[in-house]
């Protein structure tokens, strides 16, 4: 029987998506692996280090499983890279009652705020917040590219299978609504305005509370999705008022962008570089540039110089 699961990847020490085409590629395989497994996807959202997914699906485990599987080889063989990406596993929580749902949906839908990437949960590009009541909340549609059958399956991994009504951006991505159930993920709200609302409300203990009228569990708290401990977790919860966002601060893609086309110059692969090489780029990212040790290191995929 489907139910509801949160999945979790994480890659604390390296990042998993070092431009555009890798969050890209995250989505299409994403939607091919839900497809395979008879899945349905209800919410996304992708960081740097980690990715929050919300899945309806009888087969959490291979879901997950395949997915990070098929991505890691995309990944490795893009970049030239070798062996598994990040922390082992991934984290699946099953998901039960209309409040928990709710609890669930906000925080993956506020990724992106609770982490300074951006100053409102609808401001970050790599989640599913903006399709959500699209329509009704003045949101324009993601355009579409006119490709054939054959043109999107040139995009993809060999032998993929997909529908033909599931559609592309210009860009070689599935769009969203072509195979997230935004319906079912719009449910638990029951309106545009509580959506809304949901999305600018700050965590409180309201939140528990409201998850005990379900009566199915312990509450789904930001600190359990997110693994926080007390010092990490005081930082979401400053960030989520979006007060301290800063859009001058480079963000792990930004610093990724920089190292492989300015730094390299577009020529080899961070993976291929010698440590004579890291090290003096980590000078520079250090020095000239003014970046903290730990984006440094996970950018540039290494340890402290």
């Amino acid at each position: 029987m489907k139910k509801s699961y949160h999945i979790c990847f994480t890659s604390h020490d390296e990042v998993m998506f070092r431009n555009e085409e890798d969050h890209g590629m995250f989505v299409n395989l994403m939607a091919l692996r839900g497809y395979a497994t008879g899945s349905e996807w209800l919410m996304d959202a992708e960081m740097s280090t980690h990715a929050h997914l919300n899945a309806f699906t009888d087969c959490p485990v291979e879901l997950g499983s395949t997915l990070r599987m098929s991505y890691t080889k995309w990944f490795n063989h893009r970049h030239s890279r070798k062996g598994r990406m990040g922390q082992k596993g991934c984290y699946i929580l099953e998901v039960n009652g209309m409040y928990h749902q709710m609890a669930l949906e906000n925080y993956v839908a506020r990724n992106g705020l609770h982490h300074g990437a951006s100053p409102s949960a609808f401001g970050y590009p790599y989640c599913s917040t903006r399709e959500l009541f699209s329509g009704e909340l003045g949101f324009t549609p993601e355009p579409v590219a006119n490709f054939s059958r054959s043109d999107i399956s040139s995009i993809l991994p060999r032998h993929s299978e997909f529908p033909d009504h599931w559609q592309m951006n210009e860009s070689g991505v599935f769009v969203r609504r072509s195979f997230m159930e935004i319906k079912r993920a719009e449910h638990c709200y029951g309106t545009p305005r509580n959506y809304l609302f949901q999305m600018n409300r700050l965590t409180s203990e309201d939140w528990i509370n409201d998850q005990t009228k379900d009566n199915t569990g312990p509450p789904i708290t930001l600190q359990l999705l997110e693994n926080a401990d007390s010092r990490s977790l005081e930082e979401l919860l400053r960030n989520e008022t979006g007060k301290h966002f800063r859009p001058d601060r480079l963000q792990d893609q930004d610093v990724c962008r920089l190292i492989d086309k300015t730094l390299l110059k577009g020529t080899t692969s961070v993976y291929q570089i010698t440590e004579t090489q890291k090290r003096r780029i980590f000078r520079i990212l250090l020095n000239e540039f003014r970046l903290p040790v730990n984006q440094i290191c996970r950018c540039l995929v290494c340890d402290p110089f």
